[in-house]
């Protein structure tokens, strides 16, 4: 997968809005899908260019821990154990060749997927 297509799906199935912006409350419900919408594509592209410049190495060595430390230290606001998880995410997605198919009726997500399995 692409990098693109792997932080996508690590902050859809990792990120939890409420824990990452727990003033997301105070937001006034016309204002709230625009500041959510921003902060996780804002989100998405501190991700991808810390990847893109300094995660080649942490991506090598399947080193989610030292990919998330160094989010951390780009400045990449997220609740560590959270940014972690989307790590991790990350590294499992960077291995696999999958090209999407489509979206089901009820939610999900199709892909068809190429890997190489060790035994």
């Amino acid at each position: 997968m692409t990098i693109d297509a792997c932080i996508a799906h690590a902050i859809h199935t990792d990120l939890d809005i409420i824990e990452a912006l727990p003033h997301v409350h105070d937001i006034p419900f016309e204002e709230l899908e625009t500041y959510v919408e921003k902060f996780v594509l804002r989100v998405q592209e501190s991700m991808y260019n810390v990847i893109i410049d300094k995660g080649d190495r942490y991506l090598r060595s399947r080193d989610a821990a030292g990919l998330c430390a160094t989010c951390l230290e780009a400045g990449v606001s997220l609740p560590p154990h959270m940014l972690l998880k989307m790590c991790q995410t990350i590294m499992q997605l960077a291995e696999m060749d999958a090209k999407f198919i489509l979206d089901t009726e009820d939610g999900k997500t199709l892909y068809y997927v190429k890997m190489t399995l060790t035994v």
